[in-house]
């Protein structure tokens, strides 16, 4: 990962970026990082509300079967909890510019140059909190391949904003202290 972030950084590209662009139409000097099949688009939906409160009167027979109800409704509407829901199954293009998400009934940009927030999940998902998006969406692509793709996302990020350098201390830093954990395995027995 550091041979590569440094390549890119010093602008030796050649053999770097040789990927698949599953689709997607890319932009004057974008090029694919990543092709992630199998891939599922989530997006934060809020649950039904739901209402407290009732209702509080008498009712006065008048004739027959009819009767006059006085009184009111009184309560208040509680608004339902926002999570990540599962839209559909697709496939996500990570390129030096954008994430973006291709499947049967939508298809989703996330522009690194507009992400405000990037979270990875340890279980495999990735959300982005974008500029002029009220709700954070994300995808999905499991705990397998996770190291993998999100180093691919923060490489993307870092290509689009300039800022390789800070990605490259990051990684040093984190191979360091790799570098100093001893092994958590006992040694063998013989």
């Amino acid at each position: 990962m550091i041979d590569a972030v440094e390549r890119s950084a010093r602008g030796d590209l050649d053999g770097l970026f040789e990927g698949d662009d599953g689709g997607v139409v890319l932009k004057a000097n974008e090029f694919a990082i990543a092709k992630i099949q199998g891939s599922a688009l989530l997006e934060t939906t809020r649950a039904p509300s739901t209402y407290q409160g009732g209702y509080g009167g008498v009712s006065f027979p008048l004739f027959g079967g009819i009767r006059l109800n006085t009184g009111g409704v009184r309560g208040k509407r509680i608004p339902g909890k926002e999570s990540l829901a599962y839209i559909e199954d697709g496939t996500t293009v990570i390129t030096n510019v954008r994430a973006v998400f291709l499947g049967a009934n939508n298809t989703v940009e996330w522009p690194f140059a507009r992400v405000i927030a990037c979270e990875h999940n340890e279980m495999g998902y990735t959300t982005f909190g974008v500029t002029g998006r009220k709700k954070n969406s994300g995808f999905g692509y499991g705990a397998e391949v996770a190291d993998e793709v999100q180093f691919r996302i923060e490489w993307g990020i870092a290509l689009c904003n300039g800022t390789t350098e800070r990605l490259l201390t990051q990684l040093r830093a984190e191979r360091r202290h790799l570098d100093d954990t001893p092994d958590s395995l006992p040694p063998p027995t013989v």
